[in-house]
């Protein structure tokens, strides 16, 4: 008898890989937490580019898991982490949270003609146009000008765009690696990725 599609999506390898790339995601999140905090107010654009670091660890789940939902699940960790250890607590957790989302979404059914890394940059950009979007929410007045919401746009896609391409250059560097090796053929359901 096959096990439930759950049991196969994320056996307790891919749990704990979602596990480990959510803590590095904490580890990304405390380097940056100082750089970011300056440029929030004085570029927001500059911010919206350096943000997408945040990106990085969600696509590399779905990279070397290759499986449905793991982006969420370490977006989820990572974002449980990150809540004790910024001042700004659960409001720093739901951009987390919701690349993951976002990125799962966007990567989780095949698309006809469209090679993976082009799956892979949809995904980025429609994670970086959602992501934006929010952010727009805490805007203060003085930054609602045409210039700094498109340069906000702008940064965003590019940092999501550098988090797709630094995800790729880490998985095939962990590959190398022998770390991950047989985690997709094993553990795969189904070619989502």
């Amino acid at each position: 008898m096959p096990a439930p599609v759950s049991a196969r999506w994320f056996s307790t390898r891919v749990l704990l890989t979602c596990a480990a790339l959510a803590v590095a995601h904490l580890l990304l999140h405390l380097c940056t937490v100082p750089v970011l905090t300056t440029l929030a107010p004085l570029a927001p654009p500059a911010y919206a580019l350096v943000a997408g670091v945040h990106s990085v660890m969600p696509f590399l789940a779905r990279r070397v898991t290759g499986v449905a939902g793991s982006a969420i699940v370490t977006s989820g960790i990572a974002a449980l982490l990150v809540i004790p250890s910024s001042s700004s607590g659960f409001i720093a957790a739901i951009p987390a949270l919701l690349a993951g989302v976002m990125i799962d979404l966007a990567l989780w059914r095949s698309t006809r003609g469209a090679t993976r890394e082009a799956r892979y940059l949809a995904a980025g950009a429609v994670t970086a146009v959602v992501l934006w979007a929010v952010s727009l929410a805490v805007f203060s007045p003085e930054h609602l000008t045409p210039a700094i919401v498109v340069g906000t746009l702008v940064g965003r896609l590019g940092g999501e765009l550098l988090a797709v391409v630094s995800s790729r250059a880490l998985a095939s560097a962990l590959q190398r690696a022998g770390i991950g090796r047989g985690l997709r053929a094993s553990d795969q359901s189904s070619p989502t990725s």
